[in-house]
């Protein structure tokens, strides 16, 4: 079977998935027909990209604009709560701040409907 990384460039591990998350037992690879973990490290660097293991329902919907992406997550909490998860993706740059900001100033996040289009995109 011709296999692909779902994200490239990231180091492969092996590890016994029926283990506990803390054994520590994971050897690091760059083979994907051995591998069967796909860690946040990035491959020849000290960076990481987020690999979360989300443990309720979620989907991510494509935006209008090419390459960007809605991520809606079906878990319920308070508006000081999120204002937290707001500010910490905008620390680590994976939302900006002017929609934090915009959010925050109008009490909630909002994304446009998949079927409704920016202006200049119809």
């Amino acid at each position: 079977m011709n296999r692909e990384s779902p994200l490239p460039g990231q180091v492969l591990a092996v590890a016994d998935l029926d283990s506990a998350y803390d054994d520590g037992q994971r050897e690091l690879t760059d083979d994907l027909g051995v591998a069967n973990l796909l860690t946040s490290k990035v491959s020849g660097s000290e960076m990481h990209k987020p690999v979360l293991d989300i443990d309720l329902p979620a989907k991510l919907l494509p935006s209008s604009t090419p390459g960007h992406f809605h991520l809606l997550i079906d878990r319920e909490m308070s508006w000081e709560a999120y204002l937290h998860l707001l500010d910490a993706l905008v620390v680590v740059g994976l939302i900006e701040p002017g929609y934090a900001n915009a959010s925050r100033e109008r009490g909630h996040t909002a994304i446009r409907l998949p079927w409704i289009r920016k202006a200049g995109d119809q």
